[in-house]
């Protein structure tokens, strides 16, 4: 039971398509953004946080990696799946 979709149905799930890439191409530099200065001042950013909350620097650096993993799974949950389920319902019409 297959029905047709409209030139309109069709240019607005590509728009929605277009949005979630842009979503997750976005996610993905900010997160690079981040790794990379964390690597590059991340003595400083523990410096920093650790004036405001006294947490170990083991703690730190799990609820960093906790923390860009999750966003990870996000974006890749969020973003970059319902691009392809899009993308590939609409190859399929």
């Amino acid at each position: 039971m297959s029905h047709a979709l409209s030139e309109e149905a069709i240019k607005i799930l590509n728009a929605i398509a277009g949005i979630l890439l842009r979503c997750f191409i976005f996610t993905v530099v900010a997160l690079l953004f981040v790794w990379i200065m964390v690597l590059i001042m991340g003595d400083s950013f523990y410096a920093i946080h650790s004036m405001f909350f006294d947490i170990p620097r083991k703690n730190y650096d799990q609820f960093l990696l906790y923390s860009l993993t999750f966003m990870k799974v996000v974006n890749v949950l969020f973003f970059l799946f319902p691009f392809l389920a899009i993308k590939h319902f609409l190859r399929g019409k």
